[in-house]
């Protein structure tokens, strides 16, 4: 197509140039001047480092508190279920309780 549809937006995804419009995705072919529809980019590189990132850290202790991610989560829903029983002190017994875990934790 030699014109974009009318209101379509140029969005930079992943260092490329697309046009938007409704549910469709453009690209400019410089070689022929014309525009044409091509399917919705994805940055699914990006989501796959992330989730391996997600999914090696679970194993590896925590450099700053040397607990693995699992104990850290332990010791939040712990202290969330204290919290919740005082709602209206909830916030500081979360702190004192998760801090007091992590403390725990560190000297076993």
């Amino acid at each position: 197509m030699t014109q974009l549809p009318a209101g379509a937006s140029e969005v930079q995804i992943m260092g490329k140039t697309y046009w938007h419009s409704g549910d469709n995705f453009y690209q400019f072919n410089e070689q022929t001047g014309l525009f044409y529809q091509v399917p919705q980019p994805t940055v699914q590189a990006h989501k796959d480092r992330l989730s391996q990132a997600h999914m090696y850290q679970r194993s590896q202790t925590l450099p700053a508190t040397n607990l693995t991610g699992d104990q850290i989560e332990g010791c939040r829903n712990s202290a969330a279920d204290k919290s919740n029983e005082v709602p209206n002190r909830g916030s500081s017994v979360y702190i004192n309780e998760y801090n007091k875990c992590i403390t725990d934790l560190q000297s076993q």
